[in-house]
């Protein structure tokens, strides 16, 4: 599969990742995230050949990704790939953070990936092909201290990957992919270089994952070598068990 793909959080850490390679395998990249281009990541892109967009909205605000969806194509086309990563990840206890901010994590991790899902489906079952990937975390699985928020939004994603392959059947292919520790940004928010590193010592491979580790699944999940597989949770973790 080539054509037009969408990438949520698509600027930095795995996001950025999955941009690059994606366009790697000729793909034509639209950006929806709402901070700054500061790892160049549409530069990168075009300098290769590719087109490419930065759309710098929130994916929970209905109304952004309609205008976004309206852009991509007209600019780019009809997406025939959507790969919702975008989430925030903010720590705080169950009994410390007030409801708003517990829903905010829910209302852009899981309602976002529902959105953009939503708003994108349509085009790919009128063009008769589509994939799409959902990035969920080990926290979906192990729970997360300090991230109820975070972890239930993660679960709701392997959920709503479920569902939405039954109901996209069998124009739409919908996986998730889930991340184990990574050397992103998210770890460092209460995680410090020598705790990564000890970390590491307790993983199976050694290491913690990259980015591109993650990213090369995304890949292989939206190919043709994979269009016998939906509905299914990969995890990309270095054999961590996940409890």
């Amino acid at each position: 599969m080539s054509g037009v793909a969408v990438v949520t959080g698509g600027i930095a850490g795995i996001g950025r990742a999955v941009s690059l390679a994606l366009g790697d395998r000729g793909f034509d990249v639209a950006v929806l995230d709402p901070g700054p281009d500061d790892e160049h990541v549409v530069s990168s892109l075009t300098s290769s050949g590719r087109k490419a967009l930065h759309l710098p909205i929130d994916v929970s605000h209905e109304a952004d990704v309609e205008a976004a969806a309206a852009t991509i194509s007209a600019e780019l086309g009809d997406p025939v790939v959507l790969v919702n990563n975008a989430g925030v990840f903010p720590r705080f206890a169950a009994l410390e953070g007030s409801y708003s901010e517990w829903m905010d994590v829910v209302r852009i991790n899981l309602g976002g990936a529902f959105l953009c899902s939503r708003t994108f489906a349509p085009g790919m079952l009128r063009g008769g092909q589509g994939a799409i990937v959902n990035l969920s975390s080990g926290r979906a699985l192990a729970g997360a201290p300090r991230g109820s928020h975070y972890a239930a939004s993660k679960g709701g994603i392997i959920a709503l990957t479920r569902s939405l392959a039954l109901e996209w059947a069998p124009t739409i292919r919908v996986n998730t992919v889930i991340p184990g520790l990574t050397d992103t940004s998210q770890p460092r928010v209460d995680m410090s270089e020598d705790d990564l590193q000890e970390a590491a010592r307790a993983i199976p491979l050694g290491r913690i994952g990259q980015p591109r580790d993650a990213a090369e699944l995304v890949c292989f999940l939206v190919s043709s070598s994979a269009d016998y597989i939906t509905g299914q949770s990969y995890a990309v973790n270095g054999g961590a068990i996940l409890q």
